[in-house]
């Protein structure tokens, strides 16, 4: 199982001691981990769904982009219930929600209007923005928890499997979702370096 390193221990990583100063440059760095984080994540999945696009495409193009647009339809579920949740979680309100279409550029969208003050209009952009990759994340290390774990039948692996590419396929950002995650992450920047340092200097 993996586990987190302390502060203490991420600290010490960097060599350059506990004074003050090292504790708020360390912080620094890893707020700005945690703000870009996402977006790597979301640029490996984009990277992993091409190679699944050439891999298939070597053999027919046409059947690749139907396979990762449509045969991997519980990943376009996942990523649109993620949106909603998360805009319905920190008070958007949800005008629209559509699990399946084809425009040429999108499969599926929701529609939110931000509302409350400044400070929550960002909140709302930047989590219902970058809901897809967390979520997506994180169902797909569950999945692979218990597809190593071992006993399951040659149907259930399948199964299994088809869900994390599925979940591969439809967990990045789209153009739209970076421009509003970049609308309001800053609202965090703040909060996560005050959070590190706390827990770095007096942890």
């Amino acid at each position: 199982m993996f586990t987190l390193p302390s502060m203490s221990q991420i600290i010490a990583w960097f060599g350059w001691g506990n004074g003050i100063g090292a504790v708020a440059a360390v912080s620094i760095i890893l707020t700005l981990v945690v703000i870009v984080a996402p977006v790597i994540a979301g640029l490996l999945l984009y990277g992993l769904e091409r190679a699944q696009i050439e891999i298939i495409g070597a053999v027919n193009r046409d059947f690749a982009y139907f396979f990762v647009n449509f045969l991997t339809f519980p990943g376009t579920f996942v990523h649109e219930m993620s949106h909603l949740c998360f805009a319905v979680i920190t008070g958007a309100e949800v005008d629209e929600i559509c699990m399946f279409e084809s425009d040429g550029e999108r499969l599926g969208h929701i529609s939110y209007c931000t509302r409350g003050p400044w400070f929550m209009v960002a909140v709302q952009h930047a989590l219902s923005a970058v809901a897809p990759t967390v979520v997506g994340f994180t169902l797909g290390y569950l999945l692979l928890q218990y597809i190593f774990s071992g006993g399951h039948s040659v149907l259930e692996y399948i199964g299994l499997w088809y869900l994390v590419v599925s979940l591969i396929d439809h967990s990045t950002m789209s153009d739209s979702d970076l421009e509003h995650y970049f609308q309001g992450v800053w609202i965090f920047i703040l909060p996560l370096f005050l959070l590190f340092f706390g827990f770095g200097y007096f942890g």
